[in-house]
């Protein structure tokens, strides 16, 4: 689990800030790729596909003193893509957050996308993400292709994640 740093401590030395942001995202360059083949200039509600960078991140996490953003992708996720192209990038995606990570300890936390709808490729990215990957936790969007969470076909990515105690960030759609 990630451990909250400060890389701007005041003149004695010691951090004030500690704030940890659990809505954080992060447009790795894969995924940028991926929307641009895909055609689409914005994410969910229209807003154009910003540019971004680890270094403006960091930025502006110091200007507001958060110790530890925690990333993920927004929506629409991988959601654009046709259902059989979405464990490639949510795999890419995924092995990017924690390339993040690993080049800033204590600075990003990440929750790991799953390729949803497909459950049984969601299952094995779960266990990837958690046992190989070391993931903070996973996100899922309150909507995927017009299903909801409920959904009775969804129950076993929710027992795994209730058999991992893991956490579960849910991000609207």
């Amino acid at each position: 689990m990630v451990r909250a740093t400060c890389s701007a401590p005041d003149s004695g030395g010691l951090c004030a800030c500690g704030r940890i942001d659990v809505h954080a995202h992060f447009l790795p360059e894969v995924y940028v790729e991926a929307l641009t083949r895909a055609g689409l200039r914005t994410v969910d509600g229209g807003m154009p596909v910003p540019s971004w960078s680890a270094a403006a991140a960091l930025e502006v996490m110091d200007r507001q003193q958060i110790a530890t953003a925690m990333i993920s992708l927004s929506s629409p996720s991988t959601h654009f893509l046709p259902v059989q192209e979405r464990p490639a990038l949510v795999r890419q995606v995924n092995q990017a957050g924690m390339d993040l990570v690993g080049g800033h300890p204590g600075r990003f936390g990440f929750f790991a996308s799953l390729p949803l709808p497909d459950v049984e490729a969601a299952l094995a990215e779960m266990a990837y993400a958690f046992d190989t990957l070391g993931a903070d936790g996973v996100i899922l969007e309150t909507n995927i292709d017009g299903e909801y969470l409920g959904a009775p076909r969804l129950v076993p990515i929710f027992a795994e994640l209730n058999r991992r105690q893991a956490v579960l960030f849910l991000h609207p759609t």
